[in-house]
């Protein structure tokens, strides 16, 4: 018996495949990780993705139906300033445009093995950040280079 996800981890995973496969073809060595603290674990360059919230709004006046508007964080770890420029580019060249939404399932007996279906398309509705995160101090390591993307998605099915 197959095990479903929800929209939200739906959305959250069907980001991650789509970066994971167009980093694959455009960069070597960048690792990307499903949720903050995976970031610090992994060998830099990291690109970090996690679904933060869900901020659902109504269809029209008097409905009720929700549309589902999920708040994203990319944040990249990288080894210079310039990589992090790079990066910071590509992954919003990428992600601009949006991608597709797939529902994903498990399959009894092998969990760690996902089985997509596409399902529709996740569109970006705003883009609410995209900076460098300055931190003061003298930083050393996985924050030294770091950058922040947030944007609002929707799935459309």
């Amino acid at each position: 018996m197959a095990s479903w996800f929800r929209t939200p981890r739906n959305a959250e995973l069907s980001i991650l495949y789509y970066l994971e496969t167009e980093l694959s073809n455009d960069w070597s060595g960048v690792t990307l990780v499903k949720s903050f603290k995976n970031a610090s674990k992994a060998s830099l360059p990291v690109v970090c993705v996690e679904l933060l919230d869900d901020n659902p709004i109504w269809r029209e006046i008097g409905s009720h139906e929700l549309i589902d508007v999920f708040g994203i964080s990319i944040d990249i770890f990288a080894t210079s300033n310039g990589q992090r420029l790079d990066l910071a580019s590509y992954v919003r060249d990428k992600i601009k445009d949006g991608c597709v939404f797939y529902t994903h399932s498990q399959q009894s007996g092998s969990p760690q093995t996902l089985v997509r279906t596409d399902a529709g398309r996740i569109q970006v509705a705003s883009f609410l950040e995209d900076r460098k995160v300055e931190i003061f101090d003298n930083v050393e390591g996985h924050d030294r280079f770091r950058h922040v993307i947030s944007i609002q998605v929707r799935v459309t099915q």
